[in-house]
């Protein structure tokens, strides 16, 4: 008897350590592009969820697309609407894993192509250690050896339970016990492929009937969203608001089927002709996935409306990088795009405070002004405006410093190099106008009227100077002459600051301001052309 149990353990962990590796394996040969597909979804709720579909079918992990769409919701990178369209859509995808192990495992006898497929694997891994693709081929191969001999282990320990031990000990109790214990398996296994592989087999072996096994898949169904929940801990709000979409969801839809559907099992049976019990299981499965997911994609807007209301009063107080990971980087560069777009309009706006200037004196888009302004508008004295400044630096160099910690590839290492640069020079140009804030006013103050006309030059060149920065941001992605509308920024950056040189310097000849004033004036138009000339930098 325990000789039985312990075996029934060994094969659980061999086929969980398998799919563990096959889905390593298939990560490995399109890594990249099943996360492009997952971070486009974003058309509507069909392509959505169709993504959600196509991506868990494949990797074989709901957990997996949650995960990944926890990630990309997070970022910015995916709208709500579409995050939880794609989470839906991998309700139904991870079905996929019943069909395969019902056809493979339990109508083929493959056990003598198990240990050859894991050797072919391992053997492969070795020899072309350095071929990614050949690598990831092998993983793929020894895990799903893996799966067939966890599976096959499995299922002999359940065919021979029945004798060794008295199975009406669990046997005979309501759909709701069995329905708890599946959703409890999945949620401490955090698989709900684990727990239908269980179902089949003990559905096999007699130990329970199909009833019984529906009600267990039904309870995983809805235990697998712990994935979810344990992802969105400590995370971000839109975090959350995922999280309970999916639970709300699975909830709905599994409560459903248990109530209403299971009990037409039978009935079902007979409509589809289908009474082999382990495919009328794998059928049940899918089947109320995919009924929900009908119900649900013509209403998801509505959905994901109110879903976005709550924890709203969270929102109003989270920093935005804040819960964003490094594990992704098709997630936290984007991330870090965003975040260096609020940056430079909060540095902007200090600007303007700086100089007396307002948003509308820019003359911009409209969308860029609202951005501007929104940061201007705000509440705060202007040494808790640079500190707000240097938080968001320093949570853009957490995040980097992260990112770099992951395997990159080139471009993705070059552009974070570009944007962790350009954080610095936004920080540096708001620093150093900081610095030369008491002199500015002093300068606007002034008795002497050529030395307010010198405040005033500054103001007018500062005006003139950011409005092209930002056009010059708006126009980034279509430019084909980047490098010489920077330079000619730079141009005008040094034409004024000689000029503001050559106005002291007459101001010194008429016999204007002396000594520590002089000082003052060329150190104020040192500042103002380095600060300007950094922040170029950023908008390159």
């Amino acid at each position: 008897m325990i000789h039985t149990l312990w075996m029934m353990l060994i094969g659980l962990g061999l086929f969980l350590y398998g799919m563990a590796q096959l889905e390593t394996g298939i990560r490995g040969l399109g890594h990249h592009t099943f996360k492009r597909i997952l971070s486009r979804s974003t058309d509507s709720p069909l392509t959505s969820a169709a993504a959600g579909i196509g991506v868990t079918a494949i990797l074989q992990s709901s957990s997996l697309v949650s995960l990944l769409v926890l990630a990309f919701a997070s970022a910015g990178v995916l709208p709500l609407y579409n995050a939880i369209g794609i989470v839906l859509g991998a309700n139904l995808g991870t079905t996929m894993t019943g069909w395969i192990v019902t056809a493979l495992g339990f109508k083929l006898s493959l056990q003598a192509f198990a240990v050859p497929l894991m050797g072919l694997g391992a053997i492969s891994q070795l020899i072309w250690s350095r071929q990614n693709r050949i690598k990831s081929v092998g993983l793929a191969a020894f895990g799903l050896g893996l799966i067939i001999f966890g599976l096959d282990i499995m299922k002999g320990a359940v065919e021979e339970l029945p004798q060794q031990w008295d199975v009406s000990l669990i046997q005979g109790y309501g759909p709701l016990v069995y329905f708890l214990f599946g959703a409890v398996m999945a949620s401490l296994i955090q698989s709900s492929s684990a727990v239908m592989m269980i179902s089949l087999s003990a559905l096999h072996g007699g130990i329970l009937d199909l009833p019984a096994a529906a009600a267990l898949v039904i309870g995983a169904d809805l235990g697998t969203t712990s994935t979810t929940v344990l992802g969105s801990i400590g995370g971000s709000v839109v975090k959350r608001q995922l999280a309970l979409a999916h639970c709300i969801f699975n909830a709905v839809v599994d409560f459903c089927a248990l109530f209403f559907l299971l009990p037409l099992l039978g009935q079902l049976q007979q409509w589809f002709s289908v009474y082999d019990p382990l495919f009328s299981l794998v059928l049940f499965h899918s089947s109320f996935n995919f009924l929900g997911l009908l119900v649900f994609l013509p209403m998801l807007k509505k959905y994901s409306d109110w879903i976005a209301s709550c924890f709203l009063e969270q929102a109003a107080h989270e920093r935005p990088l804040e819960g964003v990971s490094g594990k992704v980087p098709e997630a936290a560069l984007p991330a870090i795009d965003n975040a260096l777009e609020r940056l430079l309009y909060a540095v902007i706006a200090l600007d303007l405070h700086n100089f007396r200037l307002t948003p509308e004196d820019l003359h911009v888009n409209g969308d860029v002004t609202g951005a501007v302004e929104e940061h201007f508008e705000q509440r705060m004295e202007f040494e808790d405006r640079y500190e707000d400044i240097k938080q968001q630096e320093s949570d853009i160099l957490e995040l980097g410093i992260a990112l770099q910690a992951e395997p990159l590839e080139s471009e993705q290492a070059d552009m974070l190099l570009r944007r962790l640069d350009a954080t610095r020079s936004l920080v540096y140009s708001a620093k150093t106008l900081k610095d030369i804030r008491e002199n500015l006013v002093s300068l606007r103050h002034h008795q002497q009227t050529e030395i307010t006309a010198l405040f005033k030059s500054h103001q007018k060149f500062l005006r003139k100077y950011i409005s092209r920065c930002l056009r010059l941001k708006l126009a980034a992605g279509r430019s084909q002459a980047l490098e010489e509308k920077v330079a000619e920024l730079n141009r005008l950056n040094q034409q004024h600051y000689e000029e503001a040189n050559a106005t002291v310097h007459q101001l010194v000849s008429n016999e204007g301001p002396e000594g520590g004033e002089i000082s003052t004036l060329l150190n104020v138009n040192h500042e103002l052309h380095h600060a300007m000339k950094h922040l170029a930098v950023s908008v390159s």
